[in-house]
């Protein structure tokens, strides 16, 4: 079936642009400032989840806006790698980063290698949520057709000067992060070459739409070799690298073409200006500057609302403790990529106890965060493995075993040199940047179940398992995610197939620390009814529970979205929330025949006002105790064996009205 690529959408904005920075231009040439034109295009990268203003560097969704609004950007733009990673992301599979980004006014985005990780569908669904197109041309299902109901952007602006611009838009994938990508999530599709699709695509822009400005925006490994397969593109908006970039390369017919890329975690946030002769509407000169915490740009009031009701909603289950330590687990970027770490050791130990396996490794890349000293939270284990991957286990020979780990070692060592000179440049006042760390430092390995020595090179020149000699020809276990488990680099890995497959890789940290906090399995098992109940939990308790009273009680008459459309059927239930859904399931629960057991919400303080009329129905049943303080605690999560005490009591009422 032959590819469609013309999928256009229009729309027409008015704006006035004021700029206030300096320009770091990156390609110019002569003008008459008279005769010129501009426009502002604002931009974001590999924003992984992180969403509001830290210490650290982030500015977050509330200064972004503010940012928009002070250039009057003609243009927003993401270039991937969005909606996952934070627990605030991974909690809600990327709802909640959608609903912001809605707010901030997104006009496009172009998926990241990690945008994937919920699935393509659910990709499918954040762009819904949020509003925007996914632009990914080179993505299409087996039988060639576009796998994302749009391609290309089109988009007609006014310039400060008034006049008016055709900016043509089109979004690519790096076609290699098809390897990179748990093979589950992109069942189906095919990643086609980049550069080619991006081209076919701009000569449409320039032929047919009659654009003024074509731009490209990817999720991209190599942007001079992206940018020297391309032509017909103006400007290139790139992410992936996690650097600050501005740089300029020849495409295919020898033009220089500016590429641009602002950092990670929304730590820099880019306003790419074009500027444009007004009659022949030629670019003569393409700034790029950035946006940081020195700025000191207010955040925007309604996006900051936006995100504490957010918080809010997502507090409850994101701020369940699952364990404690004594102990800190410190996380750096730089230190888990080039040694051994306390927090990888956690991580790998936990995936040993989880399998059994005799052996465990994780990639660098796949832990996120550390733990501080004290109670851990479910947030806290989110945070540190974020990506909702699976563990596995995989047979391998003890040969196979020294192999990978010297492999790892060797790119430990890479990553620690470049490491030590970028601390060297620093330290002169150079830009440490100007020193790239490996494509491949992700890959390097944490791992547990075996004792290495090396030799003064680096490699391997014994190993224990077991506390015994490995043997290169005997087959042993390893545990790792799935994620790793199909890496292209170490080839013995995808080679030896999957052996088992058990939860996600949060879980067996959970499970890991509640252990080492001395909760045997005996007292999990006893202990299995006083778990939390997620929301969809509660509601099939309650279908069960009524369908005798309400035979036709859909699901949807029991659990209300919230405003992103969801339901959030996996967020841990509060109390509040589960006696209303009660309520609702039974059809208004009957009145207590004992009025000395029955309350009002007046009695009560801290019942928030939206609850007051559903909650009063239940109070009035009878299955509600009053407290001393007059606190109904109404965010507290709710356990099986209480949720089974009101349904039968609720019964109980039903009976006795009989």
């Amino acid at each position: 079936m032959k590819k469609n690529i013309f999928k256009p959408i229009s729309l027409v904005i008015s704006v006035s642009l004021l700029a206030t920075m300096c320009p770091m231009q990156i390609f110019a040439a002569e003008q008459t400032q008279e005769q010129d034109t501009t426009i502002q295009i604002v931009h974001t990268n590999d924003i992984h989840g992180y969403y509001t203003e830290t210490k650290n560097g982030t500015l977050g969704f509330a200064v972004l806006k503010s940012i928009v609004d002070q250039e009057g950007a003609d243009l927003v733009l993401d270039m991937g790698d969005t909606f996952h990673g934070q627990a605030f992301a991974t909690i809600d599979e990327g709802s909640s980063i959608a609903q912001l980004m809605k707010e901030v006014g997104y006009d496009a985005v172009t998926p990241g290698n990690h945008d994937w990780s919920y699935g393509a569908e659910r990709l499918k669904e954040l762009e819904k949520i949020g509003g925007f197109p996914i632009l990914a041309a080179n993505v299409t299902s087996l039988n060639g057709d576009d796998f994302f109901e749009q391609n290309y952007l089109v988009k007609e602006v006014t310039a400060d000067d008034g006049t008016k611009l055709k900016v043509g838009v089109v979004g690519v994938i790096d076609d290699e992060f098809y390897r990179s990508t748990a093979s589950d999530n992109i069942a189906g599709l095919t990643f086609e070459e980049e550069a080619q699709e991006a081209t076919k695509i701009a000569q449409y822009l320039n032929d047919v739409e009659k654009c003024d400005i074509v731009l490209a925006m990817t999720h991209q490994s190599n942007c001079e070799e992206f940018i020297a397969n391309i032509k017909g593109i103006d400007a290139v908006l790139a992410g992936h690298e996690h650097i600050v970039m501005d740089e300029s390369y020849p495409d295919s017919e020898g033009k220089l073409v500016p590429v641009v890329e602002a950092g990670y975690y929304m730590n820099n946030i880019g306003v790419m200006e074009l500027t444009l002769d007004a009659e022949s509407k030629e670019i003569v000169s393409v700034d790029e500057r950035f946006y940081t915490m020195e700025n000191d740009i207010a955040e925007n009031e309604q996006v900051k609302e936006s995100i504490s009701e957010i918080e809010k909603q997502q507090q409850v289950t994101l701020s369940q403790t699952i364990g404690y330590t004594e102990n800190a687990y410190p996380y750096s970027w730089e230190d888990v990529r080039i040694a051994q770490q306390d927090i990888g050791k956690l991580v790998t130990e936990s995936y040993m106890e989880f399998t059994g396996a005799d052996v465990a490794f994780e990639n660098a890349g796949g832990i996120r965060a550390g733990l501080d000293a004290g109670d851990i939270t479910y947030q806290d284990v989110i945070s540190i493995s974020p990506y909702g991957n699976v563990v596995v286990t995989k047979k391998l020979t003890g040969k196979e075993i020294i192999d990978i780990l010297n492999q790892s070692l060797a790119i430990g060592k890479a990553c620690d040199d470049v490491y030590t000179i970028q601390k060297e440049a620093v330290a002169k006042g150079e830009d440490p940047y100007q020193y790239s760390w490996p494509e491949d430092s992700g890959s390097y390995l944490q791992f547990s179940g075996i004792d290495v020595e090396t030799n003064e090179n680096g490699q391997i020149i014994s190993a224990k398992i077991n506390g015994t000699d490995v043997n290169e020809k005997e087959m042993y276990v390893v545990a790792m995610n799935n994620y790793l488990g199909e890496s292209d680099l170490y080839t013995a890995l995808p080679a030896a197939g999957v052996e088992q497959e058990f939860g996600t890789c949060e879980q067996a940290l959970i499970k890991y620390i509640r252990n080492r906090n001395n909760v045997n399995e005996a007292e999990g098992s006893a202990e299995a009814s006083q778990e939390p109940l997620t929301r969809g939990e509660v509601v099939q308790l309650l279908m069960t529970a009524a369908d005798a009273y309400q035979p036709n009680l859909q699901k949807t008459d029991i659990i209300k979205g919230y405003d992103d459309g969801t339901l959030h059927e996996d967020m841990k239930a509060t109390k509040l929330e589960a006696l209303i859904m009660l309520n609702r399931a039974f059809g208004t629960l009957p009145e207590s025949s004992n009025s000395s057991h029955t309350l009002s919400v007046d009695d009560f303080t801290d019942i928030p006002v939206w609850a007051k009329s559903e909650m009063e129905d239940v109070l009035q049943s009878g299955i509600v105790e009053a407290t001393a303080n007059g606190l109904f605690h109404p965010n507290e999560t709710i356990d099986a064996e209480q949720m089974e005490m009101y349904i039968n009591q609720v019964l109980d009422l039903f009976e006795g009205n009989k």
